[in-house]
């Protein structure tokens, strides 16, 4: 068994226990999840490829509509023009943009509202590696693993972005590697590390938060709160778009949230040892 973090790193997980609850793909998680729920009252979260969910539409759209409240999408769309319908922007990969289209272009027909979060909008998020470390000293193993991961990941893409500028590395393999400008810029705050240094870590004032980020526009209160939306009337439903590249430009009161977060994590774990018996 394995366990992915927020950085796409794995690690192992010995101390996984077989369930009847762990189920062999994504289509037959959200298909059971959908059968089990009241009408209206699921929120769906989508993060990168929407495969899944545009399968479960094909093969049951009448219990897609009826289980589905509302559909989070980390990913932007493109301006609203002459076109009825919201469009997603495409990411490159035709199979994944056959996917985005199905899902949107289902949520607006059948009137389930989505929002939509550009991915980037994570960029620069107040999360320092001191709120990192903080949750590794709970002593549970998840916070002590991502502190891990997220350290080597912040690392590696520290080296990637300077082997992409002193070698000119700008071929597909190295697209998504960003350039050691932008990562000083929102990684570490505008700090710039002293020629040959390895370990950035301690300089880092913003991890990868994109998908905690999802989650909290999962939930109104804190949607309403931190977040700048376009709203856009299609077939009688809002639907909501946050646009922007980083929070500092599409969010609110980011301070705030992001001690918010820190503290709901730790609080987390902590608690979860707490009612842990041996």
């Amino acid at each position: 068994d394995q366990m992915t973090n927020n950085s796409g790193l794995m690690f192992k997980s010995d101390y996984g226990r077989p369930s009847p609850h762990v189920n062999n793909s994504g289509v037959e998680l959200l298909t059971r999840a959908l059968k089990s729920a009241p009408d209206k009252s699921l929120v769906l979260m989508c993060s990168t490829c929407l495969g899944d969910a545009a399968e479960v539409i094909d093969n049951n759209p009448s219990l897609f509509s009826r289980a589905v409240k509302e559909v989070i999408i980390l990913g932007s769309v493109k301006p609203l023009k002459r076109s009825k319908y919201l469009e997603p922007e495409e990411c490159g990969v035709a199979l994944w943009d056959s996917y985005a289209k199905k899902v949107y272009r289902h949520c607006q027909k059948m009137k389930i509202p989505t929002v939509s979060l550009c991915r980037d909008i994570s960029r620069g998020f107040p999360f320092p590696c001191n709120y990192v470390d903080d949750l590794a000293t709970s002593n549970h193993m998840v916070g002590i693993k991502v502190q891990q991961n997220e350290e080597m990941y912040i690392n590696s893409q520290w080296e990637l972005a300077k082997l992409k500028q002193e070698n000119g590395l700008f071929d597909n393999q190295y697209r998504k590697v960003v350039d050691s400008k932008s990562f000083c810029k929102y990684s570490l705050g505008n700090q710039t590390p002293i020629n040959g240094q390895g370990n950035v870590w301690p300089l880092v004032k913003s991890i990868d938060l994109e998908l905690t980020l999802g989650l909290m526009c999962s939930l109104p209160q804190y949607r309403e709160a931190h977040f700048k939306w376009e709203a856009h009337l299609v077939n009688g439903t809002y639907h909501r778009v946050c646009r922007y590249n980083s929070s500092s430009s599409g969010m609110i009161k980011t301070d705030s949230l992001a001690n918010e977060i820190h503290m709901l994590i730790g609080f987390t774990l902590r608690t979860a040892l707490l009612n842990t018996s041996c």
